[in-house]
């Protein structure tokens, strides 16, 4: 939900302008000040020429940490050949410091903006957010009395009011060093232009916060005679305007400051041409399966499963070998100019199983299954997912391969990189693999599977109509990326799912031992938050947050893509909220209707039963909402994470959805609650 206002025209013209304005390429220090009367002095007074772009590596709006406040333009390079605009252009010291030095710059200039999923972030000292908005009252972010912060997308249409929540960071040893996180609570959009504004901030003693020196400067208009700040003026009074057009004058603001959001190019272009290539390529030459074991069942020795398979397959390989991470590095094989090329292949690894239905020749639908956090396809193979039982009773055969990037095999690299930062691009170069793996295991499967030597003798027949994605937790996260990607499938279940991983991180039960890891690496708690930020924008070119609205709402190709997703209340290792913000974008994902018991997400759209589309459906087990805050759950009731999958309803309701596309009730047109 939005609310939008008409703009002033000179105001938002004057901005948008200095938002596309052709690239500077001239080093920082080196260009000739705008000939405008607000770019600052004269050429020939004492000060000489004045910088046109960032001369420092620290933001000075908030020196007390360097690159707060968070996101901000400061670090965007005008690039008239990109997209937005920009270049995203850290300094070399611009990035927290871990042991052994800071994170390193490359690759973001890759990005030509900040990730959707960047957390907006700010540190006042022991701050009072009493009136602000939080979790459970988002409404208050959009109200017309003196809200403390506004969050606005600047358009040539209007200056939207977006909604979102504050939070103190909970884990700061004290209220000294306890950020404040603005969340929005819609997925931001892409190459767009946001402003963030604070005003009369105070601490809970009840003492105004003053400005920083820097932004007092840009307030009154005396930045026009700093040689570090004068650059900046312009842009600062185009913000000024425009905020006093929202009922925000200048002398109220403790802070304000702008950012810009990446293209869709910069975010998904890299792996769609990944995918876009590998598939082309095994088009021409089909995969290479290689059956390693292949175990015969008696109905007495595995009531659903005849045949398990492990195997391996041919894909196209993107990556090469990183000579600078510590463990298992790798990179994608770039160009100098950035290009990803194809380099030979690699072998990955399969499971495969086919249930007692498939030896009569009857033909069965394939399902791709996503795995949990840092595990692997052998997952496929757990009793606890009740997958071979489906199967059996469905018609169904499922394989799975693990997701590169974020399964067991990456544990030793993830660790590594939690201690320094730089190594995370190894991760996320990994994870573009990744789906490239899944998706050429998907479209071979299809093809392939009935024709493989081994299984000949067992008249195996595939249905090449009916091809569907089951994910659970990790799964069930990067199911959603996977599903926006593939052209192969159009009906995905998504189990105990998620989005944003900055966010998930603090929430989740999971990363508590992970966070030991960045804690050796970066033991200042606010460093801490800032290089989950870092990380996180270069985690948005794969995570859910920035492919969500590209299974529905804007896809990437012809389809009729749909998603089934299916959290469980109080979930200790991924958190509903996410959820409810996919909803509250309004991109053709909606709560189903009978949501909760206790309460309905504000400003979240709900369709009725039977739906044909998307939505989300809410398993509850009888856990509580936990508490607000960036903190994992914690109740009596035990962690319902794995419950959704076990339950008969549930897996009714998914099989219907596969074959149909529709949302069924299963829950008697009421909350669907199944106490334990």
């Amino acid at each position: 939900m939005h609310r939008t206002h008409l703009l002033w025209p000179l105001a938002l013209s004057a901005l948008l302008t200095a938002c596309s304005e052709p690239a500077d390429t001239e080093t920082p220090d080196a260009g000739l000040p705008d000939s405008s009367e607000d770019a600052g002095p004269d050429a020939d007074t004492d000060t000489g020429p004045l910088p046109t772009a960032r001369t420092t590596d620290c933001d000075a709006l908030m020196p007390s940490y360097c690159t707060l406040p968070w996101p901000s333009s400061l670090y965007l390079q005008e690039d008239e050949s990109r997209p937005t605009g920009y270049t995203l252009d850290f300094g070399a010291e611009s990035l927290p410091k871990s042991r052994t030095g800071h994170v390193a710059p490359d690759a973001y200039r890759r990005l030509d903006g900040y990730g959707l999923g960047t957390p907006i972030t700010v540190l006042f000292p022991d701050i009072d957010t009493s009136r602000m908005p939080a979790e459970d009252s988002i409404e208050r972010s959009l109200e017309d009395d003196e809200r403390q912060i506004l969050l606005l997308r600047v358009t040539e249409e209007g200056v939207e009011h977006v909604p979102f929540w504050a939070e103190l960071d909970s884990k700061a040893p004290s209220s000294e060093t306890q950020v404040l996180y603005i969340r929005p609570a819609v997925i931001l959009e892409l190459n767009s232009h946001y402003i963030v504004a604070l005003r009369n901030l105070q601490n809970t003693e009840g003492q105004p916060f003053e400005p920083s020196d820097a932004f007092e400067a840009y307030r009154t208009g005396e930045a026009a005679e700093d040689p570090e700040l004068a650059w900046r003026q312009p842009r600062f009074d185009r913000l000024f305007d425009i905020l006093e057009g929202e009922g925000v004058s200048r002398d109220e603001l403790t802070l304000a400051w702008d950012f810009h959001t990446g293209s869709s190019e910069s975010l998904h272009g890299d792996v769609r041409a990944m995918v876009d290539d590998a598939l082309s390529a095994i088009d021409q030459t089909p995969v290479e399966f290689t059956i390693d074991i292949l175990t015969e069942n008696t109905p007495e020795e595995h009531p659903h499963i005849a045949l398990d398979i492990l195997g391996t397959y041919t894909v196209p390989s993107f990556v090469t070998r990183s000579e600078r991470a510590p463990a298992k590095g790798f990179l994608l094989n770039r160009t100098d100019e950035g290009t990803i090329l194809q380099d030979g292949t690699l072998e990955a690894t399969f499971w495969l199983r086919i249930p007692h239905s498939a030896l009569d020749g009857t033909p069965h639908g394939l399902v791709t299954y996503g795995h949990g956090m840092l595990g692997s396809g052998e997952e496929i193979t757990y009793g606890s997912n009740d997958t071979a039982k489906i199967a059996n009773e469905n018609n169904l055969i499922f394989f799975a391969t693990s997701f590169s990037g974020f399964s067991s095999d990456d544990i030793a690299l993830a660790s590594s990189a939690l201690q320094h930062a730089t190594y995370f691009e190894e991760l996320v170069d990994r994870m573009h693999q990744g789906i490239v793996n899944y998706a050429v295991l998907t479209r071979a499967m299809r093809e392939g599977l009935s024709a493989i030597d081994e299984l000949q003798p067992f008249n195996i027949v595939v249905n090449p109509d009916e091809h569907y994605y089951m994910g659970i937790s990790q799964g069930g996260i990067f199911g959603a990326t996977f599903l926006a990607l593939t052209p192969d499938i159009e009906r995905g279940h998504l189990g105990v799912p998620g989005i944003n991983y900055a966010m998930l991180m603090e929430r989740s039960v999971n990363f508590g031992t992970y966070f030991a890891f960045l804690n050796l690496g970066y033991p200042d708690r606010v460093d801490q938050g800032l290089t989950i930020a870092a990380i996180q924008l270069l985690w948005d070119t794969i995570d859910p947050i920035s492919y969500m609205r590209h299974i529905h709402h804007a896809p990437f190709f012809e389809s009729n893509k749909r998603a089934l997703l299916a959290p469980a209340k109080g979930d200790y290792q991924v958190a509903v909220v996410t959820n409810e913000i996919v909803a509250r974008t309004d991109i053709g994902i909606p709560l189903m209707a009978n949501y909760d018991v206790d309460r309905q997400p504000f400003a979240a759209p709900t369709t009725s039963y039977p739906h044909e589309g998307s939505g989300v459906v809410l398993y509850d087990f009888g856990n509580p909402w936990p508490a607000i805050g960036h903190q994992p759950p914690e109740d009596a009731f035990g962690d319902p994470h794995g419950l959704p999958r076990r339950l008969e309803e549930h897996q009714q309701q998914m099989i219907e959805f596969f074959r149909t596309g529709t949302i069924v009730d299963v829950c008697n047109d009421a909350p669907c609650v199944f106490p334990r």
